[in-house]
């Protein structure tokens, strides 16, 4: 996406302005110095003046958001009265708490809206960026959804209505030149993903193979996502092929709601030497599909060593 100058007005459209490249031609020798230069350099004396208010989760209001790659992934529960910035290799995440007015996601930047975006507020996607909406109810004027559903690209401005989880249905403001923004149905219309942590308390996760033991999985509770892990049936898990010799119901990651855990016998497991993930499949109670996957690092036996 080329750069380009942006000014929001109170109650007023966002007006987007392309540019050339930014520099201006080393051969035009003009003593006129053009808008956009300006307006960039305003926003670069804002991204001084402004502090940089980024924590891994972000719960208290604040005037400006800047993330990068030393803060991420950020999990936003809170307004942010101004603009929102996402540069190349950090993570962004909205939760239905965040107020969000406008925002840059930046190429190589990773943006996933589960809800948190103010009606008809507005976000520039750059080329290289990956933005990903979560919701229900997908409508797109001036722009154009791929007939699998999974994207839709905008050329210039456009709007995206869309319904989150909570019930808010919003329509979304999008300045982009044909990048592709993601959609994820959460209507049960597809497998919904869930958090995983196998063996909790340990790093590398590792595995042996030949081991008689049993694997620790939980199925971790996460109220941002709207997720209660004794939803989940029992009978229908496997892990890595294998059902579950036992499980209980209890605070794993010590933040206040019960999470699952469930223990798996090593060797019934469908993993091999050059395994680096496992995941864990089940139905919850109102038949939907979930999902989790987590890394493995698998080591060999003491027998097998020299």
């Amino acid at each position: 996406m080329s750069r380009y100058a942006r000014i929001f007005l109170s109650s007023e459209l966002p007006k987007l302005e392309l540019g050339e490249g930014g520099a201006m031609e080393k051969q035009k020798k003009s003593a006129i110095v053009r808008f956009p230069v300006i307006l960039w350099a305003v926003m670069a004396i804002l991204l001084f003046a402004a502090p940089a208010f980024v924590a891994e989760q972000i719960d208290d209001p604040q005037d400006y958001l800047f993330v990068d790659t030393d803060n991420t992934p950020v999990d936003l529960n809170a307004e942010i009265y101004n603009g929102v910035y996402v540069y190349t290799g950090a993570t962004l995440n909205l939760l239905s708490d965040a107020i969000v007015h406008y925002m840059d996601a930046y190429d190589g930047s990773f943006v996933n809206i589960y809800g948190g975006i103010a009606d008809k507020s507005g976000i520039a996607v750059f080329n290289g960026s990956t933005v990903t909406v979560y919701g229900t109810g997908f409508i797109v004027n001036n722009g154009k959804i791929d007939p699998s559903g999974n994207f839709f690209t905008v050329d210039g401005i456009g709007t995206l209505q869309v319904t989150y989880a909570d019930g808010t249905t919003i329509s979304l403001l999008v300045f982009s030149s044909n990048v592709p923004i993601y959609l994820v149905d959460t209507s049960g219309g597809g497998p919904m993903e869930v958090q995983i942590d196998i063996k909790p308390g340990s790093d590398q996760n590792s595995i042996n193979l030949k081991s008689k033991g049993v694997v620790p999985v939980a199925v971790l509770t996460t109220d941002d996502f709207d997720f209660d892990a004794a939803t989940i049936d029992p009978a229908t898990i496997e892990f890595a092929g294998a059902a579950p010799v036992r499980w209980k119901l209890t605070d794993v990651d010590d933040d206040g709601d019960d999470d699952m855990i469930l223990h798996f016998r090593t060797q019934e497991l469908d993993l091999d030497q050059d395994s680096t993930e496992a995941t864990l499949t089940a139905h919850l109670l109102t038949q939907e599909i979930v999902f989790g996957t987590d890394e493995v690092r698998i080591v060999p036996s003491k027998k097998s060593k020299k």
